[in-house]
Protein backbone atom coordinates (compact mmCIF):
# COMPACT_ATOMS: atom_id res chain seq x y z
CA UNK A 1 0.00 0.00 0.00
CA UNK A 2 1.70 3.19 -0.77
CA UNK A 3 0.55 6.52 0.99
CA UNK A 4 2.24 10.01 2.38
CA UNK A 5 4.42 9.43 5.22
CA UNK A 6 7.04 11.30 7.14
CA UNK A 7 10.09 8.63 7.64
CA UNK A 8 12.16 9.28 10.66
CA UNK A 9 15.70 7.51 10.86
CA UNK A 10 18.32 8.22 13.36
CA UNK A 11 21.64 6.44 14.08
CA UNK A 12 24.20 5.73 16.76
CA UNK A 13 27.22 7.90 15.99
CA UNK A 14 30.60 5.79 16.76
CA UNK A 15 28.65 2.73 17.60
CA UNK A 16 30.94 0.68 16.08
CA UNK A 17 33.72 1.41 17.98
CA UNK A 18 31.45 1.61 21.08
CA UNK A 19 30.41 -1.80 20.86
CA UNK A 20 34.56 -2.52 20.60
CA UNK A 21 35.13 -0.97 23.61
CA UNK A 22 32.44 -2.57 25.81
CA UNK A 23 29.76 -4.31 23.98
CA UNK A 24 27.37 -5.17 27.54
CA UNK A 25 27.94 -1.19 28.53
CA UNK A 26 26.78 0.23 25.18
CA UNK A 27 23.63 -2.69 24.76
CA UNK A 28 22.80 -1.88 28.20
CA UNK A 29 22.63 2.50 27.15
CA UNK A 30 21.01 1.45 23.86
CA UNK A 31 18.05 -0.71 25.97
CA UNK A 32 18.04 2.26 28.61
CA UNK A 33 17.51 5.04 25.70
CA UNK A 34 15.26 2.56 24.47
CA UNK A 35 13.07 2.53 27.36
CA UNK A 36 13.31 5.94 28.95
CA UNK A 37 13.32 7.88 25.95
CA UNK A 38 12.07 6.25 22.50
CA UNK A 39 8.72 4.98 24.14
CA UNK A 40 7.48 7.95 25.90
CA UNK A 41 8.52 10.11 23.09
CA UNK A 42 7.32 8.01 20.26
CA UNK A 43 3.80 7.46 22.26
CA UNK A 44 3.66 11.52 23.13
CA UNK A 45 4.88 12.37 19.41
CA UNK A 46 2.43 9.21 17.50
CA UNK A 47 5.17 8.22 15.95
CA UNK A 48 5.41 4.35 14.88
CA UNK A 49 8.30 2.53 14.93
CA UNK A 50 8.63 0.54 12.25
CA UNK A 51 11.98 -1.35 13.44
CA UNK A 52 15.40 -1.16 14.96
CA UNK A 53 18.30 -1.46 13.32
CA UNK A 54 20.76 -2.36 15.80
CA UNK A 55 22.73 1.44 15.49
CA UNK A 56 19.53 3.02 14.93
CA UNK A 57 15.77 3.40 14.14
CA UNK A 58 13.21 3.31 11.37
CA UNK A 59 10.04 5.43 12.53
CA UNK A 60 7.03 6.96 10.88
CA UNK A 61 4.85 9.75 11.45
CA UNK A 62 1.94 11.09 10.34
CA UNK A 63 3.05 14.65 10.98
CA UNK A 64 6.32 16.34 9.84
CA UNK A 65 5.92 18.53 12.90
CA UNK A 66 5.78 15.77 15.41
CA UNK A 67 8.92 14.16 13.76
CA UNK A 68 10.91 16.89 14.34
CA UNK A 69 9.25 17.97 17.64
CA UNK A 70 10.72 13.80 18.47
CA UNK A 71 14.15 14.37 16.96
CA UNK A 72 14.82 17.60 18.43
CA UNK A 73 13.77 16.18 21.66
CA UNK A 74 15.75 13.23 21.55
CA UNK A 75 18.67 15.51 20.64
CA UNK A 76 18.44 17.21 23.38
CA UNK A 77 18.04 14.20 25.76
CA UNK A 78 21.09 12.26 24.46
CA UNK A 79 23.09 15.45 24.59
CA UNK A 80 22.22 16.30 28.29
CA UNK A 81 22.92 12.71 29.35
CA UNK A 82 25.85 12.38 27.25
CA UNK A 83 25.88 8.44 26.85
CA UNK A 84 24.90 8.41 23.14
CA UNK A 85 25.73 10.71 20.12
CA UNK A 86 23.22 10.99 17.84
CA UNK A 87 22.37 11.88 14.02
CA UNK A 88 18.70 11.71 12.60
CA UNK A 89 16.66 12.08 8.67
CA UNK A 90 13.65 13.12 7.91
CA UNK A 91 11.41 13.26 4.70
CA UNK A 92 8.28 13.82 3.82
CA UNK A 93 6.86 11.38 0.43
CA UNK A 94 5.02 8.82 -0.33
CA UNK A 95 5.77 5.48 1.51
CA UNK A 96 5.77 2.24 0.02
CA UNK A 97 3.92 -0.13 3.29
CA UNK A 98 4.49 -3.51 3.90
CA UNK A 99 2.06 -4.57 6.14
CA UNK A 100 3.97 -8.10 6.96
CA UNK A 101 4.36 -9.30 9.84
CA UNK A 102 6.92 -7.55 10.35
CA UNK A 103 5.87 -4.54 8.45
CA UNK A 104 8.08 -2.86 6.64
CA UNK A 105 8.23 0.57 4.38
CA UNK A 106 10.26 0.89 1.25
CA UNK A 107 10.80 3.47 -1.69
CA UNK A 108 12.55 6.57 -2.70
CA UNK A 109 11.35 8.76 0.52
CA UNK A 110 13.08 5.99 2.93
CA UNK A 111 15.87 6.56 0.37
CA UNK A 112 16.41 10.25 1.14
CA UNK A 113 16.08 9.93 5.12
CA UNK A 114 18.14 7.70 5.16
CA UNK A 115 20.87 9.87 3.04
CA UNK A 116 19.90 12.85 5.67
CA UNK A 117 19.94 10.85 8.37
CA UNK A 118 24.00 10.11 6.85
CA UNK A 119 24.69 13.77 6.29
CA UNK A 120 23.70 15.16 9.40
CA UNK A 121 26.10 15.77 11.82
CA UNK A 122 26.72 14.74 14.86
CA UNK A 123 23.91 15.97 17.29
CA UNK A 124 22.20 17.50 14.18
CA UNK A 125 18.78 16.55 12.42
CA UNK A 126 18.76 17.25 8.60
CA UNK A 127 15.41 17.02 6.82
CA UNK A 128 14.41 18.08 3.24
CA UNK A 129 12.73 21.00 2.19
CA UNK A 130 9.19 18.56 1.76
CA UNK A 131 9.30 18.10 5.89
CA UNK A 132 10.77 21.61 6.58
CA UNK A 133 7.56 23.58 4.79
CA UNK A 134 5.19 21.90 7.31
CA UNK A 135 6.82 23.40 10.30
CA UNK A 136 5.76 26.52 12.52
CA UNK A 137 7.74 29.41 12.78
CA UNK A 138 9.24 28.40 16.09
CA UNK A 139 10.49 24.98 14.67
CA UNK A 140 11.64 26.64 11.58
CA UNK A 141 13.70 29.02 12.96
CA UNK A 142 16.24 26.35 14.29
CA UNK A 143 16.92 25.15 10.88
CA UNK A 144 19.69 26.32 8.47
CA UNK A 145 19.05 26.43 5.01
CA UNK A 146 22.23 24.07 3.67
CA UNK A 147 20.74 24.60 -0.19
CA UNK A 148 20.55 22.13 -2.79
CA UNK A 149 22.75 18.63 -2.23
CA UNK A 150 23.35 15.78 -4.36
CA UNK A 151 22.84 12.54 -2.55
CA UNK A 152 23.95 9.44 -3.27
CA UNK A 153 22.21 7.08 -6.01
CA UNK A 154 18.93 9.74 -5.34
CA UNK A 155 18.59 11.31 -8.81
CA UNK A 156 17.12 14.44 -7.82
CA UNK A 157 18.98 17.20 -5.97
CA UNK A 158 17.38 17.21 -2.47
CA UNK A 159 17.10 20.99 -0.73
CA UNK A 160 18.40 20.32 2.87
CA UNK A 161 17.75 22.30 6.45
CA UNK A 162 20.21 20.99 9.45
CA UNK A 163 20.32 22.41 12.70
CA UNK A 164 23.89 22.82 12.34
CA UNK A 165 26.24 21.39 9.57
CA UNK A 166 26.07 19.29 6.96
CA UNK A 167 28.40 15.95 6.93
CA UNK A 168 29.54 16.71 3.43
CA UNK A 169 32.29 14.06 3.84
CA UNK A 170 29.64 11.23 4.44
CA UNK A 171 29.43 8.50 1.76
CA UNK A 172 26.07 9.59 1.76
CA UNK A 173 27.12 12.88 -0.22
CA UNK A 174 28.00 12.70 -4.19
CA UNK A 175 31.34 14.63 -3.96
CA UNK A 176 33.12 16.43 -7.15
CA UNK A 177 36.27 14.58 -6.48
CA UNK A 178 36.66 10.76 -5.96
CA UNK A 179 39.41 11.16 -4.23
CA UNK A 180 39.98 11.88 -0.16
CA UNK A 181 39.22 15.82 1.00
CA UNK A 182 40.86 17.83 3.33
CA UNK A 183 38.65 17.69 6.33
CA UNK A 184 38.98 21.05 8.11
CA UNK A 185 37.74 20.09 11.83
CA UNK A 186 36.61 23.74 13.90
CA UNK A 187 39.51 25.16 14.99
CA UNK A 188 39.35 25.09 19.27
CA UNK A 189 40.03 28.75 20.70
CA UNK A 190 40.76 27.25 24.51
CA UNK A 191 40.08 31.16 25.52
CA UNK A 192 37.34 33.61 24.76
CA UNK A 193 39.93 35.77 23.50
CA UNK A 194 40.75 33.57 20.85
CA UNK A 195 37.63 32.59 19.73
CA UNK A 196 36.56 34.63 17.31
CA UNK A 197 39.86 34.08 15.63
CA UNK A 198 39.60 30.34 16.10
CA UNK A 199 36.11 30.39 13.93
CA UNK A 200 37.39 32.90 11.43
CA UNK A 201 40.61 31.14 11.13
CA UNK A 202 38.40 28.01 9.79
CA UNK A 203 36.30 29.56 7.74
CA UNK A 204 39.62 31.10 5.95
CA UNK A 205 41.34 27.86 5.20
CA UNK A 206 37.85 26.60 3.64
CA UNK A 207 38.27 29.72 1.36
CA UNK A 208 41.72 28.65 0.53
CA UNK A 209 41.81 25.01 0.57
CA UNK A 210 38.85 24.77 -1.61
CA UNK A 211 40.58 26.30 -4.57
CA UNK A 212 41.83 23.61 -5.96
CA UNK A 213 40.42 21.40 -8.62
CA UNK A 214 41.68 17.97 -7.58
CA UNK A 215 40.45 18.23 -4.20
CA UNK A 216 37.90 18.73 -1.80
CA UNK A 217 37.96 21.05 1.25
CA UNK A 218 35.41 20.45 3.80
CA UNK A 219 34.68 21.39 7.45
CA UNK A 220 33.62 18.92 9.51
CA UNK A 221 32.77 18.73 13.52
CA UNK A 222 33.56 14.94 13.25
CA UNK A 223 35.98 14.61 10.14
CA UNK A 224 36.41 10.98 8.72
CA UNK A 225 39.26 8.67 8.35
CA UNK A 226 39.02 8.36 4.89
CA UNK A 227 39.88 12.33 4.55
CA UNK A 228 43.03 14.22 5.12
CA UNK A 229 42.30 15.79 8.51
CA UNK A 230 43.77 19.43 9.23
CA UNK A 231 43.09 20.04 13.62
CA UNK A 232 44.37 23.23 15.03
CA UNK A 233 43.89 24.77 18.60
CA UNK A 234 44.61 28.46 19.63
CA UNK A 235 45.96 29.49 22.82
CA UNK A 236 46.95 32.81 24.60
CA UNK A 237 50.40 33.13 25.80
CA UNK A 238 50.78 36.34 27.24
CA UNK A 239 50.79 39.35 24.99
CA UNK A 240 51.11 36.51 22.30
CA UNK A 241 48.70 33.91 20.75
CA UNK A 242 49.91 30.79 19.58
CA UNK A 243 48.58 28.48 16.91
CA UNK A 244 49.09 24.39 16.76
CA UNK A 245 48.43 22.68 13.73
CA UNK A 246 48.23 18.99 12.93
CA UNK A 247 47.30 17.34 9.20
CA UNK A 248 46.86 13.40 9.37
CA UNK A 249 46.47 11.33 6.36
CA UNK A 250 43.86 9.13 5.53
CA UNK A 251 43.73 6.41 8.12
CA UNK A 252 44.93 8.75 10.74
CA UNK A 253 49.02 8.87 10.71
CA UNK A 254 50.34 11.97 11.31
CA UNK A 255 51.69 14.09 8.21
CA UNK A 256 52.64 17.33 9.70
CA UNK A 257 52.52 19.17 12.54
CA UNK A 258 53.36 22.98 13.63
CA UNK A 259 52.63 26.15 14.63
CA UNK A 260 52.46 30.09 14.42
CA UNK A 261 51.59 32.86 15.59
CA UNK A 262 51.17 36.58 16.31
CA UNK A 263 50.91 39.39 18.84
CA UNK A 264 47.72 39.70 20.85
CA UNK A 265 47.19 42.80 19.58
CA UNK A 266 47.18 42.16 16.00
CA UNK A 267 44.65 38.85 16.21
CA UNK A 268 41.88 40.40 14.94
CA UNK A 269 43.62 41.21 11.20
CA UNK A 270 45.42 38.23 10.83
CA UNK A 271 43.33 35.33 10.59
CA UNK A 272 43.76 35.35 6.75
CA UNK A 273 47.10 35.37 6.47
CA UNK A 274 48.11 32.86 9.19
CA UNK A 275 45.39 30.48 7.17
CA UNK A 276 47.30 31.34 3.62
CA UNK A 277 50.54 30.16 5.38
CA UNK A 278 48.94 27.34 6.72
CA UNK A 279 47.49 26.58 3.44
CA UNK A 280 50.58 26.24 1.71
CA UNK A 281 52.13 23.99 4.45
CA UNK A 282 49.41 21.96 4.15
CA UNK A 283 49.26 22.02 0.14
CA UNK A 284 53.11 21.12 0.44
CA UNK A 285 52.85 17.92 2.27
CA UNK A 286 49.67 16.43 0.55
CA UNK A 287 51.50 16.67 -2.70
CA UNK A 288 54.23 14.58 -1.93
CA UNK A 289 52.09 11.68 -0.90
CA UNK A 290 48.70 12.36 -2.85
CA UNK A 291 49.29 9.26 -5.36
CA UNK A 292 49.46 7.08 -2.55
CA UNK A 293 46.12 8.10 -1.16
CA UNK A 294 43.67 7.81 -4.50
Amino acid sequence: MRSLGVIFLADVVGYSKMMAQDEPGTLEKLRTFAREVIRPTLEKHSGNMIKSLGDGWLIEFNSASNAVNCALEWQEISKRQGQLALRVGIHLGDVEHEEGPPPDVYGDTVNIAARLESIAEQGDVAISTSAYLCLDQNQAKVFNNCGKQTLKNIATPVEVWSTGRLNVGSKGMDRTTDGPAIAIKPFAGNDETVSLFATNVTNDLHKYLDQKDWIDALIQQNPSEDDYQLIGTVTPSGSNFEVDIVLKAPGGKTLWSGNTGGPMSQIALVSDTVADQITNAVFLEITKVKDKYK
